[in-house]
């Protein structure tokens, strides 16, 4: 197995259910991946913020497609940066004009992410440790109006939408907006909105056009509709067994599920221990 890069997406992934994974492990797999000259990559729709508190002290180390491909970092500094024109976040705002506080809408810049008053959010059962969590609700600031929104470059939409009707309202955006954007769901009603094109895959594929890496020498590994694509990019890829069909499908392999450890236990053996 000539393996030269590992992307891996982190919930549901390598992180267990509680939303953390075991950092002495990590941390011992990752020297010996760079004592065998693999990289390896993060890919995933979190963005720095949270990144930077869940791999504290290691985030220079690492590379990041964060943000669903939007977001790219190597040795934890930017390389390029994907931002949504103001003219698309208005269209977006136009077309669910009358779902913004419904569907929990969140309009992000560098600095803040920005929702609607009367939205709310239930973390109760949110697989992210207290500190992270605590991070990410200090950046949410409440707008009576999105036309208050500053004069800032607008880097990301979210949306927070009932899981029962999800599949039914992304399939409808993506058929019936008039715009270069996407709607794609990292699983549990968290929906990302990116620029047509813009995914792991993609992010992916700049770190393999800068180290010179064939999709041939690439595994990946993943749990949600999210990584379809990068899945479908790795030649050793691997679903997580906690992944839903349509996933599974994309992969190559099947992993044990990340509260079994399956990514250090699939790199342990198939790349670590040969």
């Amino acid at each position: 197995m000539a393996v030269k890069l590992i992307a891996c997406d982190m919930d549901g992934t390598l992180l267990d259910n509680k939303g953390s994974y075991d950092r002495s492990r990590f941390e011992k797999m990752l020297n010996s991946l760079k004592e065998k000259d693999i990289k390896f990559l993060v890919a995933t729709g979190n963005n720095i913020g949270r990144l930077s508190l869940m791999f504290d002290g290691l985030f220079d180390d690492l590379s990041f497609v964060a943000e669903n491909g939007s977001h790219l970092l190597e040795n934890g500094k930017t390389f390029s940066r994907k931002g949504i024109s103001d003219d698309l976040v208005c269209d977006f705002l136009d077309f669910y004009h009358d779902k913004l506080v419904d569907y929990r809408v969140m309009i992000s810049t560098a600095e803040s992410s920005y929702v609607l008053e009367g939205a709310t959010f239930d973390f109760s059962r949110a697989a992210i440790e207290k500190e992270q969590l605590d991070k990410f609700l200090s950046r949410i600031k409440l707008l009576k109006s999105f036309s208050e929104l500053p004069n800032e470059p607008f880097l990301k939409i979210n949306m927070a939408i009932p899981v029962k009707h999800e599949n039914e309202i992304i399939s409808s955006f993506n058929r019936n907006f008039k715009g270069p954007l996407t709607a794609v769901t990292s699983g549990y009603g968290a929906v990302d909105v990116t620029p047509k094109g813009i995914h792991k895959a993609w992010g992916i594929e700049q770190f393999m056009k800068k180290w010179h890496i064939k999709p041939e020498e690439v595994m990946a590994f993943g749990d949600a509709p999210n990584d379809i694509e990068m899945l479908k990019l790795a030649k050793y890829s691997y679903a997580m067994a906690n992944a839903p069909q349509d996933v599974k499908d994309s992969g190559h392999f099947i992993a044990p599920s990340n509260d079994d450890n399956g990514v250090f236990r699939v790199i342990e053996t198939q790349i670590l221990e040969r």
